[in-house]
């Protein structure tokens, strides 16, 4: 009985295995029938323009004949089971390889072909400029890139040093080369005074091209900047103390470019013109420092305090002129906020004793009291530049300046497209202008620009200007088609820091929608389909304006000029369908290729043998099976 039993689980497996390898055996035989039976190696050939190329067709299947189709490098139809297309030369741009095989009926699989060729020349330009530039004013820098193939495997990237600063790429499908010109904007500082610029022109060809991607580089733009000068005060304090006969000397040193001359306001048109001024007794209360160049002029105003004591003068010098912060008094807030025509106030308390206490300013002056908390307060603030202070008479006077920042929201904030009106073109480069009227203060400013929800840029000011003023900041855009419909914006947004109103205060322009105009492009260039019932033709694409469709065939009888055609309204005989969809802008073709219906002989012999091959197991297995019982019976 075990013997039995042993010997039919054996052939249950048995049994089990060879039905499998009978139904993955159909499954081979009958899934492969969809693909022509050839293979292409590479897949894909990336060669430089005028260098050879060598691409080797392979099929492993019975055949009647294979072969080559090219303009340059044909092969004629042989029984050879691998062949090779070949051009030692190549400079047609738009050669099309396919190989074919006559397997029971004919196919063929295209060859990708990308030619390619790096810049004649890659250049670094300023646009509508020459010389150096002025810090904080925009500035358009231009990268020409000279007969570069294909435009849609290109991208320009832009670097400052070694910074990559931006990069674009490009959407129009050529194969032949282009010049393209791409632009940067740029607002330089001071800190960018020397920068070096350069532009990268880079083709990217994919897995199967050069490694690393060709690239050519344009020789580096040099930039001067220049800027207005910046007094330094660390070595100048606002506030420095004299004790009488014994002079003390200013120094005023600034950074500027072009180097700036550096002078002394005594008042009464007085200016004295040297970096050094020696101050006494008889010296005004309130001297300037001007330091002066062709871009701008700073001014700084130092009190001079008159002492009689050296002890004395030396405790003030700590803690009221070296560190102000030890100045017994207390500022809230700390730094004031306020909205151009709203009210203003600030406590100030102090916890010592003193003579007295008060608030200087042009407005909302405190005179002196001996409280220990005294207010500045003016209800409707409009004085742009107004610099309060709090001083207090404790042992020596002292004081401490309340830093003040008047804001004002833009009048208007609008976007336009510069130099154009209508739909634009995909791929080519437009400018967006947002406008910024009467809005303070400038250093502030960020403007942002958005497409849809989408952050694109933003651009912040580095003049230093507390009264209103207009802006004007620019972008550049090369849309594509998945941008017809978008809606672009600008935001202009006053970022005043913590003590500033939250959110930071904002004005939006309005919508700029873009109509974009885009030639027609389908997704692939053939499509197989086998004749059966029903047979449809869809030819249909997307494409603004909309498309005009003409059919070719050599079937076709009449004209038509609809996206699809059915074989329930035409008469649609096996064979090739060219469909060619037109606007303003190109064409594009694409062929169905119609094929019989047929019996698949392949697929019933697999069937056929499949079941051949059960049945002789199964009497193969019943067999050995009678025979072992009959032996366990006479056992």
């Amino acid at each position: 009985m075990v013997t039995y039993s042993n010997t039919y689980n054996m052939l249950q497996r048995f049994y089990g295995l060879v039905y499998l390898s009978a139904v993955l055996l159909f499954v081979t035989l009958t899934g492969t029938q969809a693909e022509c039976p050839v293979q292409l190696n590479p897949q894909r050939a990336v060669v430089r323009y005028g260098d050879s190329v060598a691409v080797n067709c392979s099929a492993s299947v019975p055949h009647k004949g294979m072969g080559w189709e090219a303009s340059e490098g044909a092969v004629t139809m042989t029984r050879d089971s691998l062949i090779t297309w070949r051009v030692s030369n190549l400079i047609e741009w738009d050669i099309q390889p396919y190989c074919y095989i006559n397997h029971e009926e004919q196919c063929q699989v295209e060859l990708p072909v990308t030619i390619y060729k790096t810049p004649d020349s890659v250049s670094i330009i300023i646009v509508n400029h020459r010389g150096p530039m002025i810090e904080g004013k925009q500035y358009e820098l231009q990268c020409d890139v000279h007969d570069v193939a294909p435009v849609q495997n290109l991208t320009v990237k832009w670097y400052k040093g070694q910074t990559l600063l931006n990069q674009t790429t490009f959407t129009e499908d050529s194969k032949t080369p282009v010049n393209e010109t791409t632009t940067l904007l740029i607002r330089p500082d001071r800190a960018d005074d020397g920068a070096q610029y350069r532009c990268e022109a880079e083709l990217e060809l994919g897995a199967e091209g050069p490694q690393p991607p060709p690239k050519e580089t344009s020789d580096l733009l040099n930039i001067t900047v220049y800027f207005k000068p910046i007094i330094n005060e660390t070595k100048l304090p606002s506030i420095v103390p004299v004790f009488r006969g014994y002079p003390e000397v200013l120094v005023c040193e600034a950074e500027g470019n072009p180097k700036p001359t550096i002078g002394w306001s005594l008042g009464a048109n007085v200016i004295v013109y040297n970096e050094t001024l020696t101050i006494s007794e008889s010296t005004p209360e309130y001297v300037y420092c001007v330091a002066n160049n062709s871009v701008g002029r700073t001014i700084r105003q130092v009190n001079v305090s008159i002492q009689d004591s050296v002890m004395k003068l030396h405790w003030f010098s700590i803690t009221c002129c070296s560190v102000e912060s030890q100045c017994p008094i207390q500022l809230i807030p700390r730094r004031a906020v306020v909205r151009y025509g709203d009210d203003v106030s600030a406590d100030y308390k102090t916890s010592v004793p003193h003579k007295g206490m008060g608030w200087e300013a042009s407005e909302g002056a405190v005179t002196m009291t001996r409280d220990s908390l005294i207010t500045w307060r003016v209800s409707n603030l409009i004085e742009w530049d107004i610099q309060p202070y709090c001083y207090i008479n404790h042992e020596e006077q002292c004081q401490v300046e309340l830093p003040v920042t008047i804001y004002k929201t833009p009048d208007s904030v609008s976007i336009s497209i510069v130099n154009h009106r209508g739909p634009m073109i995909e791929g080519k480069q437009y400018e967006l202008q947002c406008d910024v009227h009467d809005v303070a203060p400038v250093q502030d400013l960020t403007v942002k620009w958005y497409k849809g929800q989408t952050l694109l840029n933003q651009t912040t000011f580095t003049e230093d200007n507390k009264t209103p003023v207009n802006e004007t900041t620019t972008l550049l855009i090369r849309p594509d088609r998945a941008d017809d419909g978008a809606q672009y914006r600008c935001e202009a947004e006053l970022e005043l820091g913590a003590e500033g109103p939250q959110p930071s205060p904002k004005e939006t322009s309005g919508r700029l929608n873009v109509e974009l105009y885009y030639k027609p492009k389908h997704s692939n260039s053939r499509e197989t389909i086998i004749k059966n019932d029903e047979v449809m033709l869809n030819c249909t694409v997307k494409a603004n304006p909309a498309p005009k469709y003409t059919w070719h065939s050599e079937h076709l009888k009449e004209e038509f000029s609809s996206s699809v055609l059915q074989s329930s309204t035409v008469l649609l005989s096996p064979g090739n369908y060219t469909c060619t969809a037109t606007n303003s802008l190109g064409s594009d073709s694409k062929v169905f290729i119609i094929k019989s219906e047929q019996t698949d002989r392949t697929t019933f012999w697999a069937i056929v043998l499949s079941g051949v091959a059960v049945a002789l197991v199964l009497i193969a297995t019943y067999v050995i099976f009678k025979i072992r019982c009959s032996n366990n019976s006479v056992i």
